[in-house]
């Protein structure tokens, strides 16, 4: 099938979606700087690289059929920290990809690019305009805007994936919309794969959960189509009050104090 590359390869979302690329036929290269806990499937291959280093990941992609750029950290962190690793990888990994002439990138963004949008209005448009709630999601706002400027330079394909909750499950009330499921980030990076789409395209990357406050439009103009729902899951959480209508989707990242993770 196709040749796959992760950045951030031994972290908690990349071992979401091994299995199903593994399960999928799909050949898969992870790059980070510790190898995964879990042992390497033969599908799989660990190469020990630095997310910013611009030259050895332009080496590592060379013959790939798609970048899936996850590395990052994934919580709010001092400015300093988001801009050496958060922003520097968003540019490293688009530039490694242009030289090393790979024609499709998905990138993680997040929901806390837009983390100040009411749940309300976050479906009156495809895709709302930024509002990130934190340094992180101000990152997330200029990863971004590197996969358009990339896209639109290169001509190739660049998907940015505004993730909501990528958990194995649902784990409050919030998650019953927000919940993505390993298995439709699967989908989303085959779409990312499959689209004969080119340019950037910001996406939401959520499951179709009935209580989902934002819209699939734009994810299905690239050919995802989630199928899982996490309202499987509602029962769990019978006793817990609802969200307010108009509840920021950046849920806590709004209220926390910026550059700390509380």
């Amino acid at each position: 099938m196709a040749e796959i590359v992760i950045t951030g390869g031994a972290g908690r979302v990349a071992g979401f979606i091994r299995p199903g690329l593994a399960e999928h036929g799909h050949r898969v290269q992870l790059l980070d700087l510790v190898s995964p806990a879990e042992p390497l499937r033969s599908s799989e291959r660990f190469r020990a690289v630095e997310a910013t280093d611009v030259d050895a990941l332009a080496r590592a992609f060379v013959g790939a059929d798609l970048v899936v750029h996850l590395a990052s950290h994934a919580t709010e962190r001092p400015w300093p920290d988001i801009r050496d690793v958060n922003v520097e990888s968003a540019y490293a990994v688009h530039e490694a990809a242009h030289r090393a002439g790979v024609r499709r990138v998905l990138a993680a963004s997040s929901v806390h690019a837009a983390g100040y949008v009411p749940s309300d209005r976050a479906a009156d448009d495809d895709v709302p305009a930024p509002r990130p709630d934190t340094f992180y999601g101000v990152s997330k706002v200029v990863l971004e805007a590197l996969g358009s400027l990339y896209a639109d330079r290169d001509g190739s394909t660049v998907v940015s994936a505004r993730i909501m909750t990528c958990e194995q499950e649902p784990y409050d009330v919030r998650s019953l919309g927000t919940w993505l499921s390993p298995a439709d980030a699967v989908r989303l990076v085959e779409a990312a794969l499959a689209t004969d789409l080119t340019g950037h395209h910001v996406v939401w990357g959520v499951s179709r959960n009935t209580r989902r406050p934002v819209s699939l439009a734009a994810g299905e103009r690239i050919g995802y189509r989630p199928v899982d729902d996490a309202e499987t899951f509602a029962p769990r959480f019978d006793d817990l009050p609802p969200l307010a209508a108009d509840a920021p989707i950046g849920g806590d990242f709004t209220t926390g104090p910026l550059g700390t993770w509380w």
